[in-house]
C-alpha cells in the first residue's frame, strides 16, 4: 500500500519523538495557573485584611489615650477684646486624655459578625475563582487536545495518500487509470494538505492561548495526554457553593439590619484627664490636676432615616430570596440537561466505535484493490473521506463530552 516513508511519516516521526519527552497532562496547567494568578493573592491579602479589621474594631472600644497641649493669650487693647471673665486673658494647657466608649455587647457582636460575614463571603470567592480558573484552563485544555488528535488523524490520513500517490502515477503512467482519475485524486490529496496547514496553525495558536492562560511562558511543542475529566459527585443546590454564597448575603442582610438598630441605642462613654490647666492669675503652680466625666447621647428624631435604612434592607434581602430561588431551579435543570446531553454522547461515541471498523477496514480493502486496478479512484478518495469524517466525528464528539463534563463539575464545587 506504501512505497517507502512518506515526508508525512518522517515528520510525524520526528514530531512524536521531539514532544515524547514534553508530554503534559491537564493538572500541570491547572497548577500553574493557580501559581501565577494574581486573584488568589488579592483574595488571600483580603481575608488577612479582614482578620485585621477585626482586631481594629476590638481595639476602637478600648481606651483611647491622647495628649495635647494649648497656649492662648487674647489682649486686651483700649479696652477692645475678648471678655476677661470668659478667657481670662491667656491660658496654658497640658494634658492627657482617655475615653472610653461603654458599648454594647449587642453592637460589639454585630461588627464582629458582619467582618466573619465577609470572610465567609471572600472564603466563598475563593472557591469559586478557582473553580472558574478551573474550568477555563480545562476548556482551552480539551480544545487543544481535539485539535492534536485531529491533527495527528490529518497525518495519518496525509501518510496513507502520499503512500497511493506513489502507486497511482506507476499505475497512470501503465494506463490503469487515466490522467484525470490522477488529477481527481492529486486534487484531494492539495486540500488535505491544505486543511492540514490550516489545522496545524490553528493548533499552534490555541496551545499559545493554553500556555497564556496558564501564566506560562513556553513556545516548544508539547504533546498533550488524554483529558478523562473526572465527574464531580452530585449533590444538591443546598450544599452547593452557590447557596452557600446566598446564605451569607442572606445572614449579612439580618446583621445589617441589626447594625442600623443598634446606631440609634444611647451611647454611653466616659472620660478623664490630668495635667496642667492655668490662667497664669495666681497659684499658676498649683493648677496640676484632674479630672472625669461621663458623655451621654441619646437619639430622639431622625427625620425618618432609620425607617428608610430597614426598609431599603429587607428590598435587598427581597431581591436575594427571589434571585436565590430562581437560580436553586436553574441549578436543577441545568444539572439534568448536561447529565443528558453526556448519555447522548455516550451513546453516540459507542455507535461510531463500532462503525469505524468497517469503515477503516473498507479503506484498507480499496487501497489494495487501487494497486491492482480494481477499484475505481474516485470510490478510494470516498472510502478515505467516510473514514476521515467518522474519525474526525468521534475526536469532536469525545471533545463536546469531555466539555459538557467540565460544565457539569462547575456547578457541583461544594
Amino acid at each position: 500500500m506504501k512505497i517507502g516513508i512518506s515526508i508525512f511519516n518522517l515528520l510525524l516521526i520526528v514530531w512524536s519523538l521531539s514532544v515524547s519527552a514534553q508530554d503534559k497532562d491537564l493538572n500541570y496547567f491547572i497548577n500553574a495557573s493557580e501559581r501565577n494568578s494574581p486573584v488568589f493573592v488579592d483574595l488571600q491579602n483580603q481575608i488577612q485584611s479582614l482578620d485585621l479589621d477585626n482586631q481594629q474594631i476590638k481595639s476602637s472600644y478600648g481606651p483611647q489615650v491622647s495628649a495635647g497641649s494649648n497656649l492662648m493669650y487674647a489682649p486686651v487693647i483700649n479696652g477692645y477684646g475678648y471678655d476677661d471673665a470668659i478667657t481670662n486673658g491667656q491660658l496654658v494647657s497640658a494634658l492627657v486624655t482617655v475615653n472610653k466608649e461603654l458599648v454594647g455587647r449587642k453592637k460589639l457582636n454585630a461588627q464582629l459578625l458582619g467582618v466573619e460575614l465577609d470572610k465567609n463571603a471572600l472564603n466563598n470567592q475563593y472557591k469559586l475563582a478557582g473553580a472558574s480558573l478551573r474550568k477555563s484552563i480545562t476548556e482551552q485544555y480539551v480544545l487543544v487536545y481535539g485539535e492534536q488528535e485531529q491533527l495527528l488523524l490529518s497525518s495519518e490520513i496525509m501518510d496513507l495518500l502520499y503512500g497511493e500517490d506513489q502507486v497511482l502515477k506507476l499505475l497512470t503512467q501503465k494506463a490503469v487509470f487515466t490522467q484525470t482519475e490522477y488529477l481527481t485524486f492529486n486534487v484531494t490529496l492539495k486540500q488535505r494538505e491544505l486543511a492540514h496547514k490550516q489545522l496545524h496553525g490553528q493548533y499552534l495558536n490555541d496551545l499559545a492561548t493554553l500556555n497564556y492562560l496558564s501564566g506560562i511562558v513556553d513556545t516548544t511543542l508539547q504533546h498533550l495526554e488524554k483529558p478523562a475529566i473526572k465527574k464531580l459527585d452530585e449533590t444538591s443546590f443546598q450544599n452547593s457553593i452557590y447557596y452557600q454564597s446566598f446564605q451569607v448575603d442572606s445572614l449579612k442582610n439580618s446583621n445589617n439590619e441589626q447594625l442600623i438598630l443598634q446606631s440609634y441605642q444611647p451611647k454611653l462613654s466616659v472620660f478623664a484627664d490630668a495635667g496642667y490647666q492655668s490662667p497664669l492669675i495666681t497659684h499658676a503652680y498649683k493648677n496640676m490636676g484632674f479630672s472625669v466625666g461621663l458623655n451621654l447621647s441619646i437619639p430622639i428624631y431622625d427625620g425618618g432615616q432609620r425607617r428608610i435604612a430597614l426598609a431599603k434592607n429587607r428590598l435587598i434581602e427581597s431581591t436575594a430570596v427571589a434571585n436565590r430561588d430562581f437560580s436553586k431551579q436553574q441549578y436543577q435543570q441545568q444539572i439534568l440537561q448536561i447529565q443528558q446531553q453526556v448519555e447522548q454522547y455516550n451513546d453516540i461515541l459507542k455507535l461510531a466505535e463500532e462503525q469505524i471498523q468497517y469503515s477503516k477496514t473498507l479503506v484498507q480493502a480499496n487501497a489494495l484493490q487501487l494497486q491492482k486496478g480494481d477499484v475505481r479512484v474516485v470510490d478510494f478518495v470516498l472510502s478515505v473521506n467516510n473514514y476521515l469524517d467518522l474519525r474526525s466525528a468521534i475526536i469532536q464528539n469525545y471533545v463536546n463530552q469531555e466539555q459538557l463534563i467540565n460544565q457539569l463539575n462547575y456547578l457541583l464545587i461544594q
